[in-house]
């Protein structure tokens, strides 16, 4: 594949795990004030929520490069990573804030 090819998949990928990582930021450290704080556990769920969606979407997005050969594997990581995270903060929101 030409480096042009690598190149815009990079970009692509880099710009789609930039924002995935913004998402798991809001998603990770934002916490609630108590049981009490039904909006912020709602905000923190649905940060979860949409984390696993994007992370789904770059793993997938990714997939394609890596089986070409254009992009290294390690590419897989990342949004692997980015679902993994938002799956245990969508448990732990569960567990720790229980309805």
């Amino acid at each position: 594949m030409s480096g042009a090819a690598r190149g815009s998949w990079t970009v692509v990928l880099a710009t789609a795990n930039l924002l995935t990582c913004y998402v798991g930021y809001g998603a990770v450290f934002i916490r609630p004030e108590g049981a009490w704080d039904s909006a912020a556990i709602d905000g923190i769920a649905a940060a979860a929520v949409f984390l696993c969606v994007l992370g789904t979407l770059t793993l997938a997005l990714s997939y394609v490069p890596v089986r070409r050969g254009a992009l290294a594997r390690w590419w897989l990581l990342p949004p692997a990573v980015f679902l993994l995270v938002g799956v245990a903060r969508l448990i732990h929101v569960e567990y720790a804030y229980p309805v």
